[in-house]
């Protein structure tokens, strides 16, 4: 099976096989916070046709890249001229959409995600000198998957395009973790990461006709704040549990 090489430390994608029974064989998925991809190439795997919304370019450059040209970035990363002194990790951080070859940037965005401690593009400490010899195998033998297509809007705020009109019939959201936004203001979004107004998200769920999943990492304060809603929590071992203790991520639905 082909996998996806970036590491995502935004949610685990415990849930996969629940969403797996929830969703139907042949059904058409919008698929938004698109970033490692993982949900999305397991989806489309299992027959489920994929369309993986982003308006990041960063994130849709690399998979547009990728799907393209995987041996040649992969070339690039393993060359002995593709080598960086830890020094200036915070320095590609803020520069690498600097270079003009899109394979140099698709490269580069795959070693700092590799590298990072938080696995974003533009942030998070260095934990890491060398690449995932599994996910650098990875990158190397993918290719295109027919039912997954990237999709690049073109709206500033993503629920604006969550709530255009479509031919799927399901939507998922990528969400991650829960908080009150109350630290939010004035801070900006960087060319990989997305703010989520999670007041704002849980009243698109309410507004929508179309069936939505949201899915985060389990915490008390988001299971109340969605408490009017179906809620599946589910453990490490990708299994639904009623035990607050053993859930790790949960899927928050509006059917």
């Amino acid at each position: 099976m082909i996998k996806t090489p970036l590491k995502n430390t935004n949610l685990q994608n415990k849930s996969i096989g629940q969403i797996l029974k929830i969703i139907p064989e042949g059904s058409v998925i919008d698929s938004y916070l698109f970033f490692s991809g993982h949900l999305e190439i397991s989806l489309a795997q299992y027959n489920r046709f994929v369309c993986a919304h982003t308006n990041k370019y960063a994130i849709y450059e690399f998979w547009y890249t990728l799907s393209r040209e995987p041996k040649r970035i992969y070339k690039m990363l393993t060359s002995d001229r593709f080598k960086f002194d830890e020094k200036m990790f915070p320095i590609l951080q803020e520069k690498w959409v600097e270079y003009k070859d899109p394979v140099v940037r698709s490269a580069l965005f795959f070693m700092l995600n590799q590298m990072s401690e938080t696995g974003a593009i533009s942030h998070g400490k260095l934990i890491n000198k060398a690449y995932d010899p599994v996910a650098l195998a990875d990158l190397r033998a993918y290719k295109n998957i027919p039912n997954v297509h990237f999709i690049l809007d073109r709206e500033e705020n993503f629920l604006d395009s969550l709530t255009k009109e479509s031919k799927s019939e399901y939507t998922i959201v990528s969400v991650g973790d829960f908080n009150y936004n109350l630290f939010e203001t004035g801070k900006n979004e960087s060319y990989d990461t997305v703010k989520v107004n999670h007041k704002h998200l849980k009243q698109t769920l309410s507004e929508v006709t179309k069936n939505m999943l949201l899915l985060y990492n389990f915490s008390k304060r988001a299971k109340v704040f969605y408490k009017d809603y179906n809620l599946t929590m589910i453990d490490k071992y990708g299994n639904i549990t009623n035990n607050q203790q053993a859930a790790k991520e949960m899927i928050v639905a509006n059917f």
